[in-house]
Order: structure tokens, then C-alpha cells, then sequence
């Protein structure tokens, strides 16, 4: 079975400067949500600690795990410079054995969307549920295409989509993207280009990837947590304690693990 997509290189020395995710308004509901099911946290596809580490700076009990190497280290090295305590681990979020439970498990980041293939992302949630205390939760906020889906169009070409500030050197990460789209598959294919340009945009580094995240609808997702053994499962639009709209960007489903 192939590996789903990792964060390598360029694209993880540049993340948080230029990856739209870096900026993203989630964080006040995560934290919401864990205060009201307290105890330890599991941070699923954790990256460079954009939902962990504050939550660590917070003394709120976290571990992340991640398949990324790359990107454990930049988590890894913020710990440290924050003088915060969490423990990280290189792993398969598809299947993994932790000896542990969790009261709350969050896959933030839509992570779960680059498991295309449907007996990974069942072997993904069944770990997480094998993984939850009685009464835990998941939190599994995902991502729906509008802008593609709007578009009219089934590709786009490269353009630049964001640019990050200049270090001391006058050095600066560039990132560009372009799309392709099938709608019958649900499957949305980004195809990124990460640079580092010097003072006069020359190139001095560059990485080509591709990722594909798989989306599904409301009532597909909701099936299959409730198949797999979640009960109370909630969804909410856009980050807000509100049901999601027709046109909601994102979907986050809450499931929980029922109290022995």
C-alpha cells in the first residue's frame, strides 16, 4: 500500500511562512472543544506544531504524531524554543499503536483527506476510535473544493499563490499552484511549485509536488463514522459552534467513543 503524501523539503522548511493552513482561523475551536472533554490530547498529522504547540504552551497534554520527519523537527525545535513539553512521534496515521488512550484525538489540517483510498481512511478512524477513552472524541475537520467546484473549469494552470517575507539575506520562499479537478472521483489534485528566490527573484531552489485529497459529502462521512462505531456525531460549518451550510468551506465532524 503506497504512503499517503509527505511533507518534505522545501515545502516543510517553507510551510509556515507561506502554506495558506499557516494562517488559518482554527485553532479557538479546537481549544473549545478539548476544555470541554478535558484530559490528554492526541495531535494526528501534528506537522510543524501549528495546533500542538500552543496547545503545549498551554500545559495541556499532547502528543503528535506525524509522518514527516522534516516537519517533526521544525515541531520539534519550537518546543524547545518555547521551553514546552509535548511528545512527538514518527508514524503511520493510517495505522498506529500508541499503548495509550486519548481523550480527545484532532486531525487538523484536513490530513485525513489525503487518505484516498477507502480501507485506509476506515483503518485511520478505527485506530483513532481503538486510540479514544470511553466518552473520548474526534475531531475531523475536512475541506470542500467551492472554489474549484465554482469555477466551471476541470484544471488551472501554475500561478502564484503566496509569497513569504525576506529573511536577513533578502531571501524569500515563493509558492505556486495550479489544479486539476474530477468531479466523479471527488479526488482534487493540487500540483504545487516551492521556491526560494534570492534579493532579485532568482531561483535558488525549487521543489515540484503533487497532492490529492479526496473530499466527501456530509452524509458519506457521517455514514461511515457511525459504521465504524462512533456515536454522537456532530458537524459543524466553517469553524463555528453552527451547523454546516450548503456552501461551508469546511465540515468538521465531532464522533465520540461511548462511556463504558
Amino acid at each position: 500500500m503506497k504512503a499517503p503524501y509527505r511533507y518534505d523539503g522545501i515545502e516543510a522548511s517553507a510551510y509556515d511562512l507561506i502554506d495558506e493552513l499557516s494562517e488559518f482561523d482554527d485553532f479557538d475551536f479546537y481549544r473549545m472543544l478539548i476544555e470541554s472533554n478535558p484530559g490528554p490530547v492526541l495531535d494526528l498529522g501534528c506537522g510543524t506544531g501549528r495546533i500542538l504547540v500552543p496547545l503545549a504552551e498551554q500545559s495541556i497534554e499532547v502528543v503528535g504524531l506525524d509522518a514527516s520527519e522534516d516537519m517533526l523537527a521544525i515541531c520539534r525545535e519550537k518546543l524547545e524554543r518555547g521551553n514546552s513539553k509535548a511528545r512527538l512521534i514518527a508514524g503511520d496515521m493510517r495505522r498506529f499503536e500508541l499503548n495509550e488512550s486519548f481523550a480527545t484525538i484532532v486531525v487538523p489540517g484536513f490530513s485525513i483527506q489525503l487518505l484516498l483510498a477507502e480501507q485506509e481512511l476506515d483503518a485511520c478512524l478505527q485506530s483513532c476510535l481503538a486510540h479514544l477513552r470511553p466518552g473520548g472524541q474526534l475531531i475531523l475537520p475536512t475541506y470542500m473544493p467551492w472554489e474549484m467546484l465554482e469555477s466551471g473549469l476541470d484544471r488551472m494552470p501554475l500561478q502564484k499563490r503566496r509569497e513569504g517575507p525576506s529573511d536577513e539575506r533578502g531571501q524569500r520562499y515563493v509558492a505556486w499552484q495550479g489544479w486539476e479537478i474530477d468531479k466523479r472521483e471527488q479526488r482534487l489534485t493540487l500540483k504545487n511549485r516551492f521556491q526560494r528566490v534570492d534579493s532579485e527573484d532568482a531561483v535558488i531552489q525549487e521543489q515540484n509536488r503533487e497532492m490529492t485529497i479526496r473530499w466527501h459529502l456530509p452524509y458519506e462521512m457521517q455514514s461511515r463514522l457511525s459504521n465504524l462505531g462512533y456515536q454522537e456525531i456532530s458537524l459543524y460549518g466553517d469553524f463555528m459552534f453552527e451547523a454546516p451550510q450548503p456552501q461551508s468551506e469546511s465540515v468538521i465532524y465531532v464522533a465520540g467513543r461511548t462511556a463504558d
